[in-house]
């Protein structure tokens, strides 16, 4: 295999994967970023490695699949920065899903990781999930629903990534923007042209206008939706999961320890010229629901933190999105001459998407 020069843009947990998989085949690796590796979208997560619940109700059975086996690769990868975690959904009359429906997509899900199963899912009595949680609101209440997924340290396995790139020989240029790609392998990189044999476009939310400003028509397209979390002084047992009957979607609240919770998280398509921060309205969202459920009510004097990040939904300039809470989170990837574009993506299917990308630089 001919050694090739790669260079790469964007450092989050694709781009650093990436970088990683195309190192570990024998290339030189640059990797750029505008900023800090992993200071954007990568965390501003839910802290979730997860094949994704709420996916199985669009249909989405293989991409839950695949993404529930790489959850394990992750846990064998970085032990100390996983944990599993119990997620409680509790069930009330007015919940847009039952008892039956709740239950099973749990064992589905269950079913679908197969060995690598992290837990049994459950179905509880009122006693039991009232029990495990004392400040939930009992009225109404028909039981709860529960299932295991694992939940991450963000910040320790962003270094763990970070480390493994570079030990591979990576060469990692942060604070370095890139104002232009090219498909002969260009890079403009501070005003000066370099040339590599492939070039790589991980650049996230910022994919898409990268190419718009480097003039390069793609079949692909992203849609931007910003998701905000609260840090809450509230401390949980285990994880909930809301279900909101207005909109019809989950909110997670999940322990983080020293008596915090993470809640979220909410989804509003968002322009990349706008600041991404949590907005007044998406507090007052957040604490409503969480108020809706939990008998010791908050407000803003509960929030120690909020954070936000942009995530990019990428669909075929041919297709239209109805509907931005029901899209995949899969990913697509676009090869240009000497230019591959990387959409979309997550978290827990990060590192299979390198190895994918990396197979294509040969």
């Amino acid at each position: 295999m001919a050694k090739k020069r790669i260079g790469i843009v964007g450092a989050g947990v694709n781009g650093t994967s990436i970088a990683a998989a195309c190192a570990a085949r024998g290339h030189e690796v640059m990797l750029f970023d505008s900023g800090l590796a992993f200071a954007e979208t990568s965390r501003k997560s839910s802290r979730m490695l997860h094949g994704g619940i709420r996916y199985l109700e669009q249909g989405h059975f293989g991409l839950v699949r695949e993404a529930l086996l790489e959850r394990d690769e992750w846990q064998q990868l970085a032990p100390d920065a996983t944990r599993v975690e119990r997620f409680f959904f509790p069930i009330y009359g007015d919940s847009p899903r039952g008892r039956l429906v709740l239950y099973s997509g749990a064992t589905l899900y269950q079913w679908l990781a197969g060995r690598f199963s992290v837990g049994k899912s459950c179905l509880h009595s009122v006693a039991e999930v009232t029990k495990a949680f004392p400040g939930l609101r009992s009225t109404g209440l028909r039981g709860a629903v529960s299932y295991c997924d694992v939940v991450m340290n963000d910040e320790d396995l962003a270094q763990t990534l970070v480390e493994e790139a570079k030990h591979r020989g990576v060469s990692l240029h942060e604070h370095t923007p890139i104002s232009r790609i090219d498909t002969t392998g260009f890079l403009d990189i501070n005003g000066t042209l370099q040339k590599f044999d492939r070039v790589i476009n991980a650049a996230g939310p910022w994919a898409s206008s990268l190419l718009e400003r480097s003039g390069i028509s793609s079949a692909f397209e992203l849609e931007h939706v910003r998701g905000s979390h609260l840090i809450l002084r509230v401390d949980l047992k285990h994880a909930l999961v809301f279900q909101t009957a207005a909109d019809q979607r989950i909110v997670f609240a999940i322990p983080i320890g020293q008596g915090r919770t993470l809640f979220g998280t909410t989804e509003h398509a968002h322009d990349l010229a706008e600041p991404i921060v949590c907005s007044e309205q998406e507090i007052d969202y957040l604490l409503a629901i969480y108020n809706q459920y939990m008998t010791h009510q908050i407000d803003r004097s509960d929030i120690e933190s909020s954070y936000s990040g942009v995530r990019p939904i990428v669909r075929r300039r041919s297709e239209s999105l109805s509907n931005i809470s029901a899209a995949s989170r899969d990913s697509e990837i676009e090869i240009i001459d000497q230019l591959i574009n990387v959409f979309g993506g997550k978290w827990t299917s990060a590192r299979r998407l390198g190895s994918k990308v990396a197979s294509l630089t040969d």
